[in-house]
């Protein structure tokens, strides 16, 4: 296993203590995907919910702000760069969510995690050949099942090595979930602290990886993104 994919892994991990933290802490609300978030701010808005409407409003704003800001800064064929930006923007929203009064409106408390998981979508958004999310877990799932079913009928390595690559990337995915879960019912909202350990782990990682240097703008060259 390269370095590459054992920091998107790594990666993957904080990517579901993210996701539990957000709905165990903020009203069952998932900060690291806007999916649910635009459908209740239309919503909002049909009911004529303002206030709500504009804080969800608020929520999508911070989110495509993330990724206006790691496009740019992808473009500048930094993508080194990106990625240990990515991971300094996680543990300091880790530092503020920490912070966050639990009487807050949930969509507000998580600015952060909308703003710092959606850098973390571009940054980590390849590895080992496979364009994949750390930060949520549908897509990976069905790159899973399609490639062990691939596998199965054809008998294809190509398809085994999805399928080992998407089924790491899940099982660390849901290790995140498994110690955010001890941490959360331990400390609560604090216990995003409990996320800081596992940001070491990727930096160890992309260390070594001297080639992300000449990443090109579009994501691509050197080792791939």
């Amino acid at each position: 296993m390269s370095a590459e994919t054992r920091a998107h892994h790594a990666m993957a991990a904080v990517g579901g203590f993210f996701g539990l933290y957000a709905l165990l802490t903020r009203g069952g609300t998932f900060g690291s995907s806007e999916t649910s978030n635009l459908i209740y701010l239309v919503v909002s808005g049909l009911d004529g919910s303002w206030g709500a409407a504009l804080v969800r409003l608020g929520g999508t704003v911070s989110y495509t702000a993330g990724i206006v800001l790691a496009v740019l800064w992808r473009r500048r064929g930094r993508m080194r760069r990106l990625r240990f930006g990515a991971i300094l923007l996680d543990l300091a929203a880790c530092l503020a969510l920490a912070w966050i009064p639990p009487e807050t409106d949930p969509i507000l408390a998580l600015y952060p995690m909308f703003f710092v998981t959606a850098v973390q979508w571009v940054a980590f958004t390849q590895a080992d050949g496979f364009s994949c999310a750390t930060i949520f877990s549908t897509n990976n799932l069905r790159q899973f099942t399609e490639g062990i079913t691939e596998y199965l009928c054809d008998r294809d390595p190509e398809q085994l090595r999805k399928f080992r690559f998407f089924g790491g990337t899940l099982v660390c995915f849901h290790l995140g979930v498994t110690w955010g879960w001890w941490c959360v019912g331990r400390w609560g909202i604090p216990g995003i602290y409990g996320c800081l350990p596992l940001l070491v782990l990727p930096v160890v990682f992309l260390i070594p990886q001297k080639g992300l240097a000449g990443t090109r703008p579009d994501g691509r060259g050197g080792l791939q993104p």
